[in-house]
């Protein structure tokens, strides 16, 4: 696709609208009305998309791939974010993720599967772009950081490839059927890094069923990824308070090592950073990194609660 006109509903910028310049960040109802753009096999949730031509927009557009159990919406703070500073940016929903949900046949789909989608996700976006990867996203992103498009490779408290030397392996989950999301107490202490007395049931009601084949691959450690594929910069960063059994220690920062990324431990941060309640600290340090390397629109400096928003309608479009 050439250009990014079909890729909103109107040919101005629209950004993510709140109430308040910092909104609670179990609260993600904002996300729901921003436009949706319908893939063969995924969505696109538009941030911000302003650029006529965004083959000559002068910044990488920035994609989040969410992880096992979660869609686009866990990433609204970071659109609102990104967007408030001007640049242009998107998040996917997976298939049987977020509003893709009971997607057919997606008990048999794998990492692999997803790669592909994000892959196929920035031949449509057919510009520049930073991939974003949490959790088990990660890998589905190291695997897209191949495409010609990509210049730049993001991993949030990531899931190893499975080529990595001492990667930990999990047990397995049986096979029968999609495997349900966490319980509230574990969204609680493994996702949120909340105390007990923390309602999570904004998350919970969000959160899908998974792909047995899916975890298996992450958790089985069958995805292998070629690091000298990965040529573009990037960064590793690791959130100081995830779940050692699924983040040994060392574990984040070796990851950043085979790929030859740039590395740094979050302090404070859950698993879930994106939504956690220092959710801002984790976009400021993606952010940083991402001016570091392409420069930022003027406007970052002052961005904030002086940037206009506007509530864009609920709409949904078809990608060629």
């Amino acid at each position: 696709m050439s250009g990014m006109s079909l890729l909103t509903p109107t040919a101005t910028a629209t950004v993510i609208a709140t109430g308040t310049s910092d909104p609670a960040h179990l609260d993600f109802t904002a996300i729901d009305c921003l436009p949706r753009l319908r893939g063969s096999e995924f969505e696109l949730v538009v941030g911000r998309e302003a650029a006529a031509d965004a083959t000559t927009a002068p910044y990488p557009a920035v994609l989040f791939v969410p992880g096992a159990y979660h869609g686009a919406w866990c990433y609204a703070h970071y659109l609102r974010y990104f967007a408030q500073r001007e640049i242009d940016c998107f998040a996917i929903d997976l298939p049987g993720h977020g509003a893709l949900a009971g997607a057919p046949d997606f008990a048999t789909m794998g990492i692999e599967d997803l790669g592909q989608c994000v892959r196929r996700a920035c031949d449509v976006l057919d510009r520049p772009v930073v991939l974003v990867g949490h959790s088990m996203g990660a890998v589905p992103a190291m695997l897209a950081a191949r495409h010609r498009r990509v210049q730049g490779l993001v991993l949030l408290a990531p899931s190893p490839p499975g080529n990595l030397a001492g990667a930990r392996a999990l047990p397995a989950v049986p096979l029968q059927g999609l495997v349900p999301p966490p319980n509230a107490d574990e969204v609680r202490s493994r996702f949120v890094g909340a105390d007990e007395g923390c309602d999570v049931s904004a998350v919970a009601a969000r959160l899908s069923a998974e792909s047995p084949r899916v975890l298996n691959d992450r958790y089985l450690l069958r995805v292998p990824v070629h690091a000298d594929s990965v040529t573009c910069p990037g960064i590793c960063f690791e959130a100081e308070l995830d779940d050692p059994a699924r983040h040994p220690a060392g574990q984040d920062e070796s990851i950043a090592r085979f790929l030859g990324l740039a590395y740094q431990c979050l302090p404070g941060q859950p698993h879930s950073m994106m939504y956690g309640a220092r959710w801002q600290a984790s976009a400021e340090a993606i952010f940083e990194w991402y001016a570091r390397q392409f420069g930022a629109p003027s406007a970052a400096a002052e961005a904030a609660s002086s940037v206009p928003l506007a509530v864009p309608a609920s709409t949904s479009s078809s990608l060629p």
